[in-house]
């Protein structure tokens, strides 16, 4: 059979990858995310694998699938292409339905001790279970046949709910119809359930598989379903299971007698340690702390008993300043497909920025909620890459993560709004820039409009206004930034600019700032923003005197653009910058093109 370019080009790969590592060790299991690619290499180490002196015989199990006659069809013809004979494959007849006389047959038992390998298709993991274990949970005749197949140096390979079902605790789902795709907040909302008799149970069925992997839990299309890290994350803390392992679609393990695993590509396997991981649930939500994460690539291997991941050898280390990309944004769907190896390689590994926000929300009607995930680099923390024959591959290691609930409110902007908004003229201005996120109101969902803004305020609101990006070298040494990161981060982002200044390394975060020092920040900001120089002529102010030597052409400057307005002839410049001011001064540097269509927006929104 004639093999493809891409094929081709992927076996080049595999050589390639292979060729730098130690000799392999026998391989025990395979265990692959699901899908089966054109280009299988997890196909392909099964036939090498399974051939043992000279003999191989591979037996697969249908028996998760709804339809076990097609499933069988297509797994004799995806395997043809690796040199596999239709009479060397054996599909095991054993479904949840004729399991009661079949899993005790002697001639299926006979079939299955024959065989050189076992394969389990995709499906409901549940229906292998169901039918290799009696109803007190001990094995029948079939299921000790695969034991001692495996035990005698056979092969157990599975794909999808094949390879869900390879781990002693074996991940299901619940509290929802079969065909309906997780989106990973069950586990978060409503916890784990043991119970396989309550099927409309809400939360995350976690059973007993079949014990193959002993040392973590499979979870299966990783990066392709919706939520798949939530709930790994939240199996394997609360199930006191150290290692989850979550395997992509395109991607596989194979596993030595000894649980040390390789991974085999494209795809990539997500690796979370639960050693130093905490769950604490309630009931406002489930908060996680404290989740390493390594997300190893084609060639890389990793031990489950030392806990350690070992680089494939032809990727190299990046080094600092060699970053891809410098910065990164929130992530709005972390459930969504990909998204959590965007925020491991471009948002971090390939990345100046040491944190990743995503969220995930579920809501009904105008109520939202969900959880906040946060990753963060370690001083572990590394980003391994090469080329392996023109193709790029990637590796990131010891990426902590944290879980936290949030509530969203979906309400029309108007019913959102702080109570204590002034009315007349100026609301616009408040209206716009509160609800795009500038500046927030407090805790108790008052914006204070009279209230002296802080410097750290103030920094956070020219985060919103205009974006910023970290500095890749030389990062400003600032002594006293806030405990809250994103305050932190925020600030950080505004003295790297120079739109702000610190004073022998000190910002005085909480401080207030008077209006002349403020003129001179939101000049900086409006000429950075607008790309051109304000005009400086004099002003007369009343209180022209007042103002501080030096100072003086920035405040005629924020004046004539209408970033600081006066009051009876008054500039007032030692005077607190006031929250309310700084809204008016950023609604002005914005230049909003709206118009007069606010009301008529407001007006339509739906109550």
């Amino acid at each position: 059979m004639r093999i493809s370019r891409r094929i081709a080009a992927m076996t080049l790969l595999m050589v390639s990858a292979t060729a730098g590592q130690a000799d392999e060790s026998r391989t025990s299991l395979i265990i692959e995310g699901g899908g089966l690619p054109p280009y299988c290499p997890a196909l392909e180490r099964l036939v090498k694998s399974a051939t043992i002196n000279g003999k191989i015989r591979i037996g697969y199990l249908p028996t998760a699938s709804g339809r076990p006659e097609a499933s069988a069809r297509q797994f004799v013809r995806r395997l043809i292409p690796y040199g596999v004979r239709p009479e060397q494959i054996q599909t095991i007849d054993i479904t949840v339905a004729n399991a009661g006389t079949q899993a005790e047959a002697p001639a299926v038992v006979a079939q299955i001790r024959e065989c050189t390998a076992l394969f389990f298709g995709g499906g409901d993991q549940t229906r292998i279970t169901r039918a290799l274990r009696k109803p007190d949970g001990t094995p029948t005749a079939a299921l000790e046949a695969i034991y001692s197949v495996w035990r005698g140096g056979g092969v157990i390979a599975g794909t999808s709910a094949g390879a869900a079902v390879q781990s002693e605790a074996m991940i299901a789902v619940s509290g929802m119809p079969d065909d309906t795709i997780d989106d990973g907040m069950d586990p978060l909302d409503f916890g784990l359930t043991k119970r396989m008799d309550q099927p409309a149970r809400r939360g995350l069925l976690v059973t007993r598989g079949l014990g193959f992997l002993r040392d973590g839990i499979i979870d299966q299309h990783f990066s392709q379903y919706r939520g798949r890290l939530g709930r790994l994350a939240r199996a394997t803390i609360e199930g006191k299971i150290r290692f989850g392992i979550g395997i992509d679609e395109d991607a596989a393990v194979a596993v030595d007698p000894e649980g040390r695993m390789e991974v085999l590509g494209p795809g990539h396997v997500t690796i979370i340690d639960s050693a130093g991981a905490s769950c604490r649930d309630g009931a406002l939500g489930c908060r996680i702390t404290g989740v390493q994460i390594t997300c190893l690539g084609h060639g890389d291997r990793f031990d489950t008993q030392t806990g350690k991941a070992i680089l494939h050898p032809d990727k190299r280390l990046l080094a600092p300043g060699m970053e891809r990309n410098n910065g990164n944004f929130q992530i709005p769907d972390i459930a969504g497909r990909g998204a959590v190896l965007l925020a491991l390689i471009e948002g971090l590994g390939h990345n100046t920025s040491r944190r990743q926000l995503g969220i995930t929300l579920r809501h009904n009607r105008h109520h939202g909620h969900g959880y906040r995930h946060t990753f963060t680099k370690t001083d572990q923390s590394q980003l391994y890459l090469g080329q392996l024959n023109g193709v790029e591959v990637t590796s990131v290691t010891n990426i902590r993560l944290d879980i936290d609930p949030v509530s969203v409110t979906l309400r029309s902007p108007a019913a959102g709004l702080p109570a204590d908004l002034p009315q007349g003229p100026s609301r616009a201005a408040f209206e716009a820039i509160t609800f795009r996120g500038i500046m927030l109101a407090d805790d108790h969902g008052h914006f204070r409009p009279d209230a002296a803004i802080t410097r750290c305020e103030l920094a956070c609101a020219i985060a919103h206004v205009i974006r910023l990006e970290p500095p890749r070298t030389d990062p400003p040494v600032i002594k006293d930034l806030p405990a809250a990161p994103e305050d932190a981060h925020e600030i950080a982002l505004v003295v790297a600019a120079e739109l702000m200044t610190t004073d022998q390394g000190l910002f005085r975060p909480e401080s207030g700032i008077s209006r002349q020092e403020a003129a001179d920040v939101l000049v900086r900001l409006a000429e950075r923003y607008r790309s051109n120089t304000l005009p400086n002529a004099p002003v007369e102010f009343a209180d022209l005197d007042a103002i501080t030597t030096g100072l003086a052409t920035r405040v005629f400057a924020a004046n004539r653009a209408g970033l600081l307005t006066e009051t009876a002839g008054r500039i007032r410049p030692t005077a607190d910058l006031t929250r309310g001011e700084t809204v008016e001064a950023l609604f002005a540097l914005l230049d909003f093109s709206w118009g007069s269509s606010v009301e008529d927006f407001r007006d339509a929104a739906p109550h």
